[in-house]
């Protein structure tokens, strides 16, 4: 008996060892080489969160396609960005198109890993006793319907090439407060269904996450280059810049973040967490 106890506790000290020699443990010493021969395609890659998060991704060795509707500020984009960058026209409203359009844009690098979807609109001008049902579509059919078949032809594109790979969300930090807006109630949606993808993809390698800012620099919410960024929405009393989102996206997309899945990682100074307006 005892002999048979100390037997199955060398062969679980032996498994341990063996197990700790197979996992590598990165560690971040060249940033530059984070990401090195990772491709990435970035929804909404042409505006303030997600142009910032491409100059990043590039900056750490990582080639960007970047896709959106406008051709022509897309094109500027690349412009700016240079190097590894290229861009596509993708619609989130155009469902259909997801699976075709992403097996066209794997030709350009030869393949895909990381999937951002930074792609999103606000209402304007509506309150919720003169909400239209026009309005309530137009946000969620692009913030929830859209990004969910964006994420399933993305999961379906690693599974079906075997490939592990990472599906990464812009969230916000509204998606963790009381809601009666469009926005707000697809940011909730989004932050369920990042939870309940990481679970579903990760036997097949596949990690889910999701970045929630607080109110940022961006001409989303009509800040120009050079206004204040003052905000009275946090205890730092200013807004989030977008290149803090692009460090966090760094981190996430490479192996040094593997072991973060299926979390909703606030960069909003407090607001969503312990600060619910």
């Amino acid at each position: 008996m005892i002999k048979t106890k100390i037997k199955k506790v060398l062969i679980t000290l032996v498994s341990i060892l063996k197990w700790e020699k197979k996992i590598p443990i990165v560690s971040i010493k060249e940033p530059g080489k984070l990401l090195d021969g990772k491709v990435a395609l970035i929804t909404g890659g042409s505006g303030g969160i997600g142009m910032a998060i491409a100059k990043s991704l590039l900056e750490c060795g990582c080639k960007v396609i970047i896709a959106g509707t406008n051709e022509q500020k897309l094109k500027k984009s690349i412009e700016i960005l240079q190097n590894d960058a290229k861009y596509v026209i993708l619609n989130m409203n155009d469902i259909s198109s997801f699976r075709d359009k992403i097996n066209s844009v794997v030709s350009i690098f030869g393949h895909i890993e990381l999937f951002v979807n930074s792609a999103g609109v606000h209402s304007e001008n509506f309150d919720f006793w003169n909400m239209t049902e026009c309005e309530y579509d137009r946000v969620m059919d692009i913030n929830l319907k859209g990004v969910y078949f964006f994420a399933q032809s993305a999961a379906k594109y690693l599974r079906d090439n075997n490939l592990k790979g990472k599906l990464l969300f812009v969230s916000s930090s509204r998606g963790s407060e009381p809601a009666w807006s469009p926005y707000g109630v697809s940011k909730w949606g989004l932050n369920g269904m990042v939870k309940g993808l990481a679970k579903e993809l990760s036997p097949y390698g596949i990690n889910v996450n999701a970045i929630a800012p607080g109110s940022t620099a961006t001409n989303l919410l009509g800040y120009k280059k050079g206004d204040s960024i003052y905000s009275d929405d946090n205890s730092e009393c200013r807004m989030i810049m977008p290149e803090e989102v692009g460090n966090l996206t760094n981190l996430l997309l490479s192996d040094a973040g593997n072991m973060i899945n299926g979390e909703i990682i606030h960069i909003s100074s407090g607001r969503g967490i312990y600060d619910i307006r």
